[in-house]
């Protein structure tokens, strides 16, 4: 199979599973930049990913296929795009520079790599033939009174976003430059309505797309992200004193090359670079004072992150006939290295009984500083072969050396496509792979961490028991990378140009995970961070879809899963915002542990002038666990759970003509049914309230502008 030379293209992707030559044979995820503004509009990816059966919001971020955030990797193209502290994404792109958005649960590609549970793989936006520019999202959504939806009090968010790009010099120079605002404020219905989350984003990114030659092209991208959170952690039992302010900024800049050699050689060569600033203000300086009711105080913690990450990938790719059928070759390298500058300092903690005796007090020696550099490299190489014209293999490897724990990894992967038809529309697919995650920088800086004196009272609140122990951070040797080996199977069957169906299964077996498990005796403790963790997940996943043109699309998913893991993850307790207390870990179900889900999303045009859209979501209760007056776990990880979870959002519009412009002007109702969806629960044994329910949003209503491209 030649290879062609370099041009830009439009790709349509029908609802049939033929597979190209650049398609990963894995199954895989993709929202469209259409969808988004349709289903989500004014949220990034973050709300793209949200549209999946496959992902759950869960505390700390999004969980692919039942794993933690952190497990979890998102790329930029080609290009890592995670915080090395803490392995999370902290860039809210412009909507208008996401093209799509695609995630990968298990890709058996040996070129995707650094990650356990999943990866997203973002693709941004160029510009056209023809120059345009548009504003966007410039109606506000307000805030109405509880149970009072056109009472209204306030703006709840606001997102206006600018578009403009065209060819600088015809079909050789593009440039397409996008930036967004955003502003949300939104109250915790457990609290006063007048106590306000604020946050403010601006997002400025550019793309520059040069053919440079017919068989060479360049793409350059870059774009800064401050942000500010305001009461970022206000909750149910977390009052605005005692919550702290998020300040955050990321500078990146990217440039890709392609070359085509020959009819058969194609080379790419990406190098970029991400910085990232994250600073944790409490509101003041005094000790933290936690009750079970609610908090007093200030948060103990302060903390100043910079991170940053340099890379460059040489990825070559080269087809040729062989005596087994058609070979696609692809080989490269992967350099990736990061840093970490950071300072923590933490105050005394108390924590009292709901009667205000003291049960138990933390003292943090310190302020201390933490500074880790590293360097990844990767090299991989694969072939894809494909010895019918209905058969194909995908065999490879990846040696990895992680160097935050100076390792070197071996990743074998091979995952199979076999179509059933001559047609393509019937597809049985299957692999079998290893998965390595990025070890994160605060693995590394763990040692650095202040130490905690941790003091235990009788219920007289004065009396002590026993000695105070100081607890110090204790790294356990020869750490190892956590892994995962994944195996999954699939089947695909499209019945006619309207319907199709899904029918997949997955098994993924975590270990060596990093976790923090306290070890104590009568005078002495530590925090040994060992590899040692564990977790496992298993789904049955079943999709129907339902496709009519433009006219409509609706996908219905049911998942039975079952999530396991050890409770006592690194990036659980050492995240930016830091939790004072580290109580023994155990294995039970996973934080993302959702035993059933239903869900159902879609879109319908009853004419061109109309739009009905609608997101419904079903599913089990999220885990907790239960804890004492001094805050120690008490019973079982993970043994309670929330109630069952049923939100249904709908929205209506109508497009009209305005002068020269055809904008979508609607409603969009959250929480239409009004269900009950806390997010706060009373865990803690010792209150007379344990057991309730807080913290459920109200149903609202909201205007909807919107302006296609």
């Amino acid at each position: 199979m030649p290879i062609a030379s370099v041009s830009e293209t439009v790709e349509v992707v029908a609802p049939s599973t033929v597979i190209s030559s650049e398609d990963t044979i894995s199954g895989s995820h993709t929202l469209t930049s259409e969808e988004l503004q349709q289903l989500a509009p004014g949220g990034g990816f973050q709300s793209a990913l949200r549209l999946l059966a496959s992902v759950i919001e869960v505390p700390g971020g999004l969980s692919i296929k039942g794993g933690r955030p952190s497990q979890a990797s998102v790329q930029l193209g080609p290009s890592t795009l995670v915080d090395p502290s803490t392995g999370l994404t902290q860039v809210s792109l412009p909507d208008d520079a996401i093209d799509s958005v695609a995630v990968l649960p298990n890709p058996y590609a040996v070129e995707f790599g650094r990650f356990s549970s999943g990866l997203v793989v973002i693709q941004t936006r160029r510009a056209g033939d023809q120059w345009k520019t548009r504003l966007n999202n410039l109606d506000p959504t307000f805030r109405t009174r509880r149970g009072q939806p056109f009472d209204i009090m306030g703006i709840a968010s606001f997102g206006p976003r600018l578009e403009t790009g065209g060819p600088i010099i015809s079909n050789r120079l593009f440039v397409e430059q996008t930036a967004q605002y955003r502003y949300g404020a939104c109250d915790v219905p457990s609290r006063p309505q007048d106590e306000l989350r604020t946050s403010k984003w601006f997002s400025s990114f550019t793309r520059v797309d040069a053919n440079l030659s017919p068989r060479h092209s360049l793409v350059a991208t870059g774009g800064f992200f401050p942000s500010r959170s305001s009461l970022a952690t206000l909750g149910t039992f977390t009052p605005p004193d005692a919550t702290v302010d998020i300040h955050g900024n990321v500078n990146h800049g990217s440039v890709t090359e392609r070359s085509v050699w020959t009819d058969t050689l194609i080379s790419q060569t990406t190098v970029q670079m991400h910085e990232y600033r994250t600073e944790i203000d409490p509101q003041a300086s005094l000790p933290m004072r936690v009750l079970p009711e609610t908090t007093l105080g200030s948060f103990f913690n302060r903390q100043r992150r910079d991170t940053a990450s340099y890379q460059w990938i040489e990825c070559v790719s080269a087809s040729r006939n062989g005596p087994a059928g058609l070979h696609l070759f692809k080989v490269g390298v992967d350099l990736l290295h990061s840093r970490y500058d950071g300072s923590s300092a933490s105050g005394p903690v108390l924590i009292l009984r709901s009667d205000e005796t003291l049960a138990r007090r933390l003292d943090f020696l310190g302020p201390t500083r933490q500074e880790v550099h590293s360097t990844d490299v990767a090299m991989f190489a694969q072939d894809r072969v494909q010895p019918t014209t209905r058969w194909y293999v995908e065999f490879g490897g990846r040696v990895d050396r992680d160097g935050v724990v100076d390792h070197w990894n071996v990743t074998p992967r091979v995952g199979s496509a076999l179509l059933l038809n001559a047609s393509g529309t019937t597809v049985l697919r299957g692999g079998l792979g290893l998965f390595y995650e990025r070890t994160p920088s605060t693995a590394g800086a763990f040692g650095q961490f202040e130490s905690a004196i941790d003091a235990r009272f009788a219920s007289d609140g004065v009396t002590r028991l026993g000695l105070p122990i100081r607890f110090d951070h204790v790294t356990m040797p020869d750490l190892q990378t956590p892994r995962s080996v994944t195996w999954d199977a699939a089947f695909d069957h499209r019945l006619n140009r309207m319907w199709s169906l899904h029918f997949g299964v997955i098994d993924r077996r975590g270990s060596h995970e990093l976790i923090v498990d306290p070890i104590s005796t009568a005078t002495a403790g530590e925090f040994r961070l060992e590899s040692t963790g564990r977790s496992s997940y298993r789904e049955a996943e079943a999709t129907v879809r339902f496709a009519h043109g433009s006219h409509v699309d609706v996908n219905v998913s049911y998942v039975r899963s079952a999530a396991m893991s050890d409770s006592n993850a690194l990036t659980n307790f050492f995240d930016s915002i830091m939790w004072p207390v580290i109580g023994a870990n155990a294995y039970g179900p996973a934080n993302a542990d959702v035993p059933h889900r239903l869900f159902v999303r879609g879109h319908a045009m009853p004419t061109p002038q109309w739009l009905v859209v609608g997101i419904l979501d079903w599913r089990s209760g999220l885990p907790y666990s239960v804890v004492n007056e001094a805050l120690d776990f008490a019973g079982p990880r993970n043994d309670h759970r929330f109630p069952s979870y049923l939100r249904l959002e709908l929205g209506l519009e109508r497009r009209f003509k305005i002068f020269k412009y055809r904008p979508w002007i609607g409603v969009r109702a959250d929480n239409a049914l009004s269900s009950f969806l806390p997010t706060d629960v009373q865990s803690n044994i010792g209150s007379p309230a344990f057991g309730s329910f807080y913290n459920s949003e109200y149903r609202q209503f909201r205007l909807q502008v919107r302006f296609e491209r």
